[in-house]
């Protein structure tokens, strides 16, 4: 909202609930969602292309991801809290407007600091589109289409990790690296010159202080989920920020060959979605979450051992190879819902406050693993890579476990104890 509206010039389709909903319009905010995923990651696919080009280390181009993370990880909340008061649909535009902008820029880069900064740009459109079009989704859509309506949008992400991303990597592989960031702008662009049209004017809603999501973060409870949830991430994405040289080295496939694996990956993420929600709903969140983080611990800590064995070139290293990255890819993208889930049911003021700050602790967990990633491929190994990964998926797990165990203890100390005579 702009200075001189009111609320009631604001048109708020939502109220109107007669209608189903808005299919072109939530199409388009997939698309811009899907832009962003693919460009979110795509990078992992292209490390050899684009250190070969701008004659730079693969460690050095995985610090793109970091960066990317890094500052959504950090700008997201300031952003949301900076515009809480703007008008939705001009700040939807402006985000996506800064995203193609950015990539565009990524794809004349001369050189690695121009692409970083590109890096950067494009993390602050990322940062500010993302929430805004679940915000939109929520104005516009009647309230009994709501739930299908925002996981229309979400699932513009999710279709990133398992098509846009190992379409990226091909583009890349059989052409240039550059042409799968023009890909990106030009998706952008399409959800722009649709979005222009077909978003109205929506409230802005209630504004959320820094402050507030400092208290949030610092409650205990919300602490340990947070820092768990960091270090999960972390784990899994020290080896998957680099997995395109880590398939080179273990298999001995080509890049068009790391692409059929990242679509293997990204097809059993949509799954781990599924399997994560049900689990959370039958066993409760924490212990789906948990179990979750066990099954990505167990994933990484196979690779280490598929790193030792002698079997470049081998079909079988191959499937192997395959089969722990939907492991890993399934365990993985069952971490978010089961969170939202066990954060959602914690007993804490403000809880929606808590859940917006999840996102934000998962891609600091990927700035911390392409860092790390980065380390461990520079002065080691695959086996180095994997096996710092696996460490710090333990780490993770250690946490969670301790932190049970600590629960139950409180918990049956300050149990009422039986009755007198009974």
């Amino acid at each position: 909202m702009t200075a001189g509206e009111t609320a009631e010039e604001i048109q708020d389709p939502a109220a109107e609930d007669g209608g189903g909903p808005d299919r072109l319009l939530l199409s388009a905010l997939a698309v811009g969602a899907f832009a962003i995923g693919t460009d979110s990651l795509v990078i992992s696919g292209l490390l050899n292309r684009i250190a070969s080009d701008l004659s730079v280390s693969p460690a050095t181009t995985g610090q793109l991801i970091s960066v990317f993370a890094l500052v959504y990880a950090v700008g997201a909340p300031v952003l949301a809290t900076v515009t809480a008061g703007f008008d939705r649909r001009r700040l939807l535009l402006v985000a996506l407007t800064v995203f193609i902008a950015a990539n565009v820029l990524g794809a004349v880069a001369p050189n690695y600091p121009v692409l970083l900064a590109s890096r950067v740009l494009a993390a602050v459109g990322a940062g500010l589109y993302l929430p805004c079009a679940m915000v939109i989704t929520v104005s516009v859509t009647p309230e009994r289409w709501r739930g299908r309506g925002l996981a229309m949008v979400a699932g513009g992400m999710s279709a990133a990790t398992a098509l846009g991303v190992p379409l990226g990597t091909l583009i890349g592989a059989v052409g240039d690296w550059r042409a799968t960031l023009v890909l990106v702008a030009v998706l952008a662009t399409v959800a722009v010159a649709v979005l222009a049209k077909a978003v109205p004017r929506v409230a802005a809603p209630a504004a959320v202080t820094l402050g507030q999501r400092l208290r949030s973060a610092a409650h205990p409870q919300v602490l340990i989920a947070l820092l768990a949830n960091a270090l999960a991430c972390a784990g899994e994405f020290t080896v998957m920020v680099y997995v395109a040289p880590l398939a080179e080295d273990v298999t001995g496939v080509g890049a068009a060959g790391v692409s059929a694996f990242l679509l293997v990956s990204g097809l059993a993420a949509l799954a781990g979605s599924a399997v994560g929600g049900r689990a959370a709903d039958r066993f409760g969140g924490r212990r789906a979450y948990n179990g979750a983080v066990a099954v990505l611990f167990g994933g990484l800590a196979a690779l280490v051992l598929l790193t030792l064995a002698d079997g470049r070139g081998s079909w079988v290293t191959a499937g192997v190879f395959a089969l722990l990255l939907c492991v890993v890819s399934v365990a993985s993208w069952a971490l978010p819902p089961a969170q939202n889930h066990a954060i959602a049911g914690l007993d804490i003021p403000e809880p929606t406050v808590a859940l917006s700050l999840n996102g934000s602790s998962s891609y600091l967990g990927l700035a911390m693993g392409g860092v790390l990633g980065g380390l461990a491929m520079e002065h080691g190994s695959s086996t180095t890579l994997t096996a710092a990964g696996a460490a710090v998926e333990l780490s993770a797990l250690a946490l969670l476990l301790t932190t049970a165990v600590v629960t139950a203890k409180r918990r049956r100390a300050t149990a009422p104890g039986p009755r007198p005579g009974k």
